[in-house]
């Protein structure tokens, strides 16, 4: 999670793949570039990921901070992906944006990723993609279902209210990452459906989490996640 929709980041996949102690991809070469997804307007390949490796780039993640000392939150946390009924998650974000909703449902009618079976938002797995940026670079993506994060019995969404909001209009379920036994708090108060509203723009950061906490956010960006 992240206190602004994040703008497209650049990650060496060499530092990334060194930092996860494991190798992305070792089929795919020459995509040697982390960016966004959003960033994409080609796309080669798509590809799953082994289960060693999706677990160690979850576990990877750090809470966000300047100093060299990180803390990874889900370190020696049980993670697993698995399909849920939208209306079963706790928020923490307090807006839903209606340009954000209506870019992801644009998307999902005729896009970059029209000639692929990806099961579209609801059932999509973690994925690698690979393709091209609008400057023709060769670069590689990550796609992540929505964080989930259980704490006191709740199962608090951490990333992808959007997409969890369409699944849960549409009345179907949403494959989601769970993370059990996390080693810090949460960086707000956990909110039901009922107290997200929709809105037009981004409120202030201080109206958009209840009781928020930023030395708590966990940088999603820094693995190449763009949350």
């Amino acid at each position: 999670m992240s206190d602004k929709l994040n703008p497209f980041f650049e990650i060496s996949r060499v530092k990334l793949e060194a930092d996860l102690g494991v190798e992305l991809n070792k089929n795919m070469k020459g995509y040697d570039i982390v960016s966004s997804p959003r960033s994409l307007v080609k796309v080669d390949e798509i590809a799953l990921f082994r289960r060693d490796v999706f677990y160690a780039l979850i576990k990877r993640i750090p809470l966000r901070s300047k100093s060299e000392d990180k803390i990874y939150p889900y370190e020696d946390a049980e993670i697993d992906v698995f399909a849920r009924e939208p209306r079963g998650f706790y928020l923490g974000q307090r807006f839903i944006l209606k340009e954000k909703l209506i870019s992801i449902m644009t998307g999902l009618e005729k896009g970059i990723f029209e000639e692929f079976t990806t099961q579209g938002i609801s059932k999509m797995p973690p994925v690698q993609i690979y393709g091209a940026d609008k400057e023709g670079r060769k670069i590689m993506a990550i796609y992540v279902p929505p964080i989930a994060e259980i704490h006191d019995n709740k199962v608090v969404l951490l990333d992808g209210i959007h997409r969890s909001t369409i699944c849960r209009g549409a009345g179907t379920s949403v494959n989601a990452v769970h993370i059990t036994g996390v080693s810090v708090r949460l960086p707000f108060e956990p909110i039901t459906w009922d107290d997200a509203k929709t809105m037009d723009e981004k409120p202030a950061i201080s109206e958009r989490y209840f009781n928020l906490k930023q030395v708590y956010f966990r940088d999603l960006a820094s693995v190449g996640i763009d949350g």
